[in-house]
């Protein structure tokens, strides 16, 4: 019954939207030049986000239409596809009134997010965004991440330990993207939240760290299904949301709800914890403090918050739910993405090797620490050039709150043969930033930009890059976004991604295997074993070496 509710709303609303665009007046977007439109339901979305296919046409679009082209979403509505310089610093960074972004993220992509990890970060807007994020972001800094330095190598120290112990015995193949995520995972169990989420010494996978890498995969595939629940959601009173999604028979939609009660249920386990121990006063560290954790930091900031910054229990969990599912997704999937391309540069691996092995020479073979290891340049450049060319996370879609003028770095010419220095945007127009393109940008990065060529990175970058202005936090790219809402953790993840790869680098070599994996295309990008599967992995040949 519910079932053919929601269709019959689907079917009117489409149909209403249809009537709408027969009569709607000429759109200046328009003149925007773009590709056929192969369907007016869906659009290009089918295009833009098929995990396999989507690949080649993003590239059409990169390669054929440029920096600017005019794509449809659902039911006739228009969508820019974006990755000029100008026009970013435009979407990322203009207020539209005092404090409020003039492009905002979706709401329906809010609620998706609200109903999976709470009022965090990743499902906040405007002030209630900008609260949270006041008191987050001191929790990040650089002399945080010096004191949690020995603990990100103690976790890479252990996972070292148990991949020897697979090599040692003789396995021929090692999971990496299982391993990557069950690191990242203790990494952050351990920096963040001050206890063990996964001793990584027994051979397997911990139920949370499967939660945290099925989440995609399983959110992905019920991808078609999103618009009934974009319009049916607002009809449904809170309540009973989740009652009549237990009642849904589909296992996809099951599978999607065992793996949010799983993230969620540790994030409360863990807040009452640590809310029980500041209570207690109990003493966990040599010098009688409670705890140098980041989330024992956050909360002890949260009580010492005035009372219009300070964040409700509700809003304190939602954060631990947001941090542990975006700090391990993305940065396992990009240590992934670094050993796939180091197995295929074997030159580059070589000499990543013996940059680290003479860094550790000065210390005895010992740990880096933080200052030294952030400054190691080739290091620094492997890491950069994968996270220019492999983005974990490409896709992001805006939504004009007012009408705009989105100026362009270069003009383009438009259908009607005028040349356009910039694009009328009217209210409600959605854009889709194609980060990845805007990392590989030929004009910027030169001819070779689509190279993975970590030496680049050791001599002076194209003026043409400084003079673009990119808005993006982190070395003139686009990857760890910009502005209000760029990545809150990015340094976190530097961290992390340099502290993993000395370790491992220094003490193994690692080779590609017969196994067809594929890159699926997704909201973070992930690996499986051919292109039916949805479990990722990515098994690696890894040898010891001298």
């Amino acid at each position: 019954m519910l079932s053919q509710y929601l269709v019959g709303a689907a079917v009117a609303y489409a149909l209403l939207k249809l009537i709408r665009w027969l009569l709607s007046p000429k759109s200046p977007l328009d003149n925007v030049h773009g590709p056929p439109v192969p369907s007016w339901i869906a659009g290009h979305m089918l295009q833009l986000y098929d995990k396999q296919h989507g690949w080649g046409f993003h590239q059409e679009l990169r390669t054929k239409y440029g920096p600017v082209s005019k794509l449809q979403f659902l039911f006739g509505k228009p969508l820019l596809y974006v990755y000029d310089p100008a026009a970013m610093q435009t979407i990322v960074l203009k207020e539209h009134r005092r404090h409020e972004p003039l492009f905002e993220e979706l709401p329906y992509l809010m609620n998706i997010g609200m109903d999976t990890f709470g009022p965090g970060l990743l499902s906040t807007v405007g002030g209630t965004h900008r609260r949270q994020r006041k008191l987050l972001n001191p929790i990040f800094s650089p002399k945080n991440l010096r004191l949690a330095t020995p603990t990100f190598y103690e976790v890479a120290h252990r996972l070292s330990t148990a991949i020897k112990t697979l090599v040692v015995v003789g396995d021929q193949q090692v999971d990496m993207a299982q391993y990557m995520a069950r690191a990242a995972l203790e990494l952050i169990g351990q920096s963040v939240l001050g206890q063990c989420l996964d001793p990584l010494t027994e051979k397997g996978s911990n139920p949370y760290t499967e939660a945290l890498k099925s989440y995609i995969p399983t959110f992905t595939a019920l991808s078609p299904y999103f618009q009934f629940y974009r319009y049916g959601r607002p009809l449904i009173p809170t309540a009973l949301r989740r009652p009549i999604m237990d009642l849904l028979p589909s296992r996809r939609v099951k599978a999607l709800l065992r793996i949010i009660d799983t993230m969620h249920g540790n994030a409360v386990r863990i807040f009452e914890e640590k809310k029980m121990m500041a209570k207690s006063g109990e003493k966990v560290d040599d010098e009688g403090e409670i705890g140098k954790d980041l989330t024992t930091l956050f909360l002890k900031a949260n009580v010492g918050a005035s009372k219009e910054d300070a964040l409700t229990e509700e809003e304190l969990i939602a954060q631990l739910s947001t941090l542990i599912f975006a700090a391990t997704d993305t940065t396992s999937n990009a240590l992934t993405l670094v050993l796939e391309c180091l197995a295929k540069n074997p030159e580059v691996q070589h000499r990543l090797r013996a940059e680290l092995r003479e860094a550790k020479s000065r210390h005895e073979g010992g740990d880096l620490p933080y200052d030294e290891l952030m400054a190691l340049p080739y290091l620094d450049a492997v890491c950069a050039e994968t996270l220019r060319v492999h983005v974990p996370a490409p896709m992001r879609i805006r939504e004009a709150q007012a009408d705009a003028i989105l100026p362009l770095s270069t003009p383009i010419r438009g259908n009607e043969g005028t040349l356009m220095h910039s694009i009328p945007v009217p209210k409600g127009t959605y854009v889709f930033i194609a980060i990845q393109a805007a990392n590989v940008n030929p004009d910027l990065w030169g001819a070779d930009a689509h190279e993975w060529r970590p030496e680049r990175w050791l001599a002076p970058l194209p003026g043409t890059i400084a003079e673009a202005k990119i808005p993006g936090v982190y070395s003139n790219l686009m990857t760890f976004w910009g502005g209000g809402r760029s990545c809150i953790g990015f340094k976190f993840a530097q961290l992390e991604m340099k502290v993993v790869l000395a370790e491992l680098i220094s003490t193994f070599a690692f080779d590609k295997t017969d196994a067809p994996v594929v890159w699926n295309l997704g909201e973070v990008v992930h690996p499986t074993i051919g292109t039916d599967s949805s479990h990722p992995e990515y098994p690696m040949k890894v040898t010891l070496v001298q």
